[in-house]
């Protein structure tokens, strides 16, 4: 949390997904926000922040400010592993940070500051990173800092003011820019709301008590917050007797099986394979199953890395694209089928180890289940699938003519280990990343490199962690070919933000379908827009960095629209 990814980050295996992404940053700036305001500079102050992803609570952060020092301790555990940080940092009243260390097992890291530049030095690898005055330091998990930040926020000027912020853990820095919103709503106490936003993208709410102390940290787009565990005590006795959410924390997402209005949802089970089950939900337009009707369905193919059937990786990506879909199409009157991946949720078996075949016997055998469904018309049924969902589902529409119609979105023309290394060399030089973010991609590219050359040498293993086999099912794959071979009505949709299938994708597959003889094949190109189908983060007006998980609106209008139009063609 709080490593500036970009959306999707955490949706991959290792190095080995469609969807890699890399630290994007826009252009570093060194602004002075005057004197700071030292709400943080005249007492002693310690405390516990509690770290949450979702509900779960992952990790504490035991913290110390003084007006020269702020010292840390973070322990997190997440996914089997526990990791523990003592960070230390020297702060002067008019400059900010002095001196910064970060220790953690096996690893150092120092940071020496002087005007305009800061030094950083770990294990012998030293790199100097511009930076403002103030010197701001905001490292990952360490919520303190956020205190340290709103003390050099000058209250007497207001308004929206910006810094430059030292990211130690990815030696790196990012504009940050941080305003106060004035009393925060349904709290148990009186505090304050400050937005700030990082790197343009990730907007991050901090409420602070009338001392001036943090009492929640919260960053939406990443499912994550800090929580001062006094105020947290304060929180779950009001809760007790009232109904108190504080700003900023994290919504639950809802249940896969809460439909809604207009909309009658049943629970679905389908055998795959040997000792896979998956579940899912068919939602079906509001007469359901009383009317007796046969409606056209559409099956939902998930991209690459473990989603569940709202098309969310738990707890920290979380955009409910698929159950938002199914709400608005089923509103449409067309019924939708999606599940869980294997090994997620409800479903059985094991998702690392699947290779794209397992994935695609999956879907398959999801398609069959709404051929054979009472309410379901057998020759009204399409396949939707974004990424790697639409490799799958033009696969299955080649070789199924009862498939009726294709949606691919962001799907990719080559085999997946030349899009690795193509997505990768793409973010190394794209201009509207600034340096720092290209610099970290041109530095993943010989381990990708490396993995794609090992699965094609057909090893066993890499240095690279990832699942070869799925790698080498993938070259086997010609995704020209297939949709070369489809005969059904063809949707392709593609974002023109896309850094990891570049928009140019969508032409080669369209023109591939209508060189084959296909009369019905049509291409939506959604301006600042993402891979995943969100805002673009960067000179688009439409972004908002409290919201950065809300998918464009163009992409469910150009779907539905299409749908209703071909079934009713049918």
């Amino acid at each position: 949390m709080l490593e500036c990814n970009h959306a999707g980050a955490t949706r991959r295996r290792a190095l080995t997904a469609v969807l890699l992404a890399v630290l994007i940053m826009s252009s570093l700036v060194g602004a002075s926000a005057g004197a700071p305001a030292g709400v943080w500079a005249d007492r002693v102050d310690r405390g516990r922040f509690l770290i949450f992803i979702g509900d779960d609570q992952v990790g504490v952060e035991d913290f110390e400010l003084t007006a020269t020092r702020a010292r840390s301790t973070v322990e997190i555990a997440a996914g089997g592993a526990t990791s523990r940080a003592q960070i230390d940092m020297a702060l002067a009243p008019q400059t900010g940070a002095q001196s910064y260390r970060l220790e953690a097992p096996g690893v150092v890291l120092t940071v020496a500051f002087e005007a305009g530049i800061a030094k950083l030095d770990v294990q012998g690898t030293s790199r100097q990173v511009k930076m403002g005055v103030p010197h701001v330091v905001l490292e990952n998990n360490v919520f303190s800092h956020y205190q340290v930040l709103l003390g050099m926020y000058d209250a007497s000027r207001g308004g929206v003011q910006s810094f430059t912020a030292l990211v130690p853990g990815v030696m790196a820095s990012v504009p940050v820019t941080v305003e106060v919103l004035g009393p925060a709503r349904s709290t148990p106490i009186p505090l304050t709301e400050y937005k700030a936003v990082l790197a343009g993208a990730i907007g991050v709410s901090v409420l602070v008590d009338d001392a001036g102390r943090v009492m929640h940290v919260a960053v939406p787009g990443q499912n994550a917050r800090a929580v001062r565990e006094e105020y947290q005590r304060t929180v779950d006795d009001a809760k007790s007797s009232a109904s108190v959410v504080p700003v900023g924390s994290a919504e639950p997402a809802q249940p896969a099986t809460a439909a809604a209005p207009g909309c009658f949802d049943q629970a679905i089970v389908v055998d795959s394979g040997e000792n896979v089950r998956l579940a899912g939900t068919l939602t079906l337009p509001s007469a359901g199953l009383d009317q007796g009707a046969r409606y056209p369905a559409v099956l939902l193919i998930s991209g690459s890395g473990p989603q569940d059937r709202d098309g969310n990786t738990p707890p920290s990506y979380m955009t409910n694209i698929f159950r938002r879909m199914a709400e608005r199409l089923a509103a449409a009157g067309i019924a939708v089928l999606r599940y869980d991946d294997r090994g997620v949720g409800a479903s059985t078996g094991n998702f690392e180890s699947a290779g794209l075949f397992d994935l695609a016997g999956d879907a398959r055998a999801m398609a069959a289940s709404l051929k054979r469904h009472p309410s379901i018309d057998p020759s009204r049924i399409a396949v939707v699938g974004h990424s790697e969902g639409a490799c799958i589902a033009s696969m299955l529409a080649s070789v199924d003519p009862q498939i009726a119609a294709c949606v691919i979105m962001a799907g990719a023309s080559t085999t997946l280990d030349a899009l690795m290394i193509e997505q990768i060399e793409y973010q190394a030089t794209f201009d509207e990343l600034d340096e720092a973010s290209r610099s970290i991609a041109a530095d993943l590219l010989p381990a990708v490199k490396q993995f794609v050359q090992d699965a094609r040498d057909g090893k066993g293993s890499s240095v690279v962690p990832g699942n070869l086999q799925w790698l080498r099912e993938h070259m086997q794959i010609d995704p020209v070919g297939q949709v070369r071979a489809v005969r059904a009505p063809i949707l392709i949709v593609q974002g023109e933000k896309d850094l990891k299938v570049k928009p140019y994708h969508a032409e080669v597959l369209a023109e591939a379908a209508r060189s084959a003889g296909n009369r019905s094949v049509a291409v939506v190109r959604l301006p600042n827009t993402t891979h995943e189908f969100l805002e673009w983060p960067y000179g688009n007006p439409g972004f908002d960095p409290m919201d950065p998980m809300r998918i464009v609106e163009g992409l469910f209008e150009a779907v539905e629209g299409w749908l209703v139009r071909t079934f009713r063609a049918k």
